[in-house]
């Protein structure tokens, strides 16, 4: 029901934290992925690794906040594999900030990469999407986008309630070219991302998830898999919530 054997799949930021266990998930389950990431060198790491496991995988040095970059990254993933069936829009920088400390220059940097980033990844996959008859757009939001936390910040939250909206009415807009666009939002997970955030803001976070315990990469991969795969063929314009119980609607 999961396999998504020969499926090409564009993973951003797909080297390290949530991005590497999606790259992870969708090569083990016979995808290509190809990891398209600024840091190019824990990329080919990843690349190697999983060629190690003779799973197949290949990086492209992509800063998703440049249009260029993306529609670059994508044609060179046309010329090399035929199509593309999949893109997870998973770049993204996390900040937590009051307002009145968050400059112009800081503001329109979290836009360029978490939703600036976004919509060029759409925007060119539509492109090509649209000529197949069929492709799936799946873009990771956050909890803090639709529900405020204390110490989040605004431009963060901001960026991934825009995700969820974009998400909303792009798969509207695009359900007739067979594609398919749902997004997932975690609650806090175990990533190098969380570890600057103080031992107070971590038991908060700790006393409000029913599970007692922050997410795993794994299990936000997991829902991405979902998502991938065929199982998910009557779904479109949702936002899955991987939170541990965080947040119940």
């Amino acid at each position: 029901m999961f396999d998504l054997t020969d499926k090409v799949i564009v993973v951003t930021g797909g080297g390290a934290g949530i991005g590497k266990a999606i790259s992870c998930a969708v090569a083990s389950l016979g995808a290509a992925a190809v990891i398209a990431d600024k840091n190019i060198a824990a990329a080919d790491t990843l690349v190697r690794e999983l060629s190690g496991l003779n799973l197949k995988a290949k990086a492209v040095e992509t800063d998703v906040s440049k249009s260029g970059d993306v529609e670059k990254m994508l044609n060179i993933v046309v010329k090399e594999f035929g199509r593309l069936d999949v893109i997870v829009n998973n770049a993204g920088i996390l900040g937590d900030a009051e307002i009145l400390d968050i400059s112009d220059e800081v503001w329109r940097r979290f836009m360029s990469v978490d939703l600036d980033g976004v919509f060029y990844c759409c925007r060119e996959a539509v492109r090509i999407m649209k000529k197949q008859g069929y492709g799936r757009i799946i873009s990771i939001a956050s909890a803090g986008g639709k529900y405020g936390f204390p110490f989040a910040g605004v431009h963060y939250c901001a960026a991934k309630g825009a995700i969820m909206a974009l998400t909303r009415q792009l798969a509207a807009q695009v359900c007739k070219y067979g594609i398919q666009v749902n997004a997932v939002a975690p609650g806090t997970t175990q990533t190098e991302m969380v570890k600057h955030r103080s031992q107070e803001t971590l038991n908060f976070i700790y006393s409000r998830i029913p599970v007692g315990r922050l997410g795993k990469p794994e299990e936000t991969a997991a829902a991405v898999v979902f998502l991938a795969s065929d199982a998910a063929g009557f779904i479109t314009g949702e936002t899955v919530d991987v939170n541990g119980g965080m947040y119940m609607d």
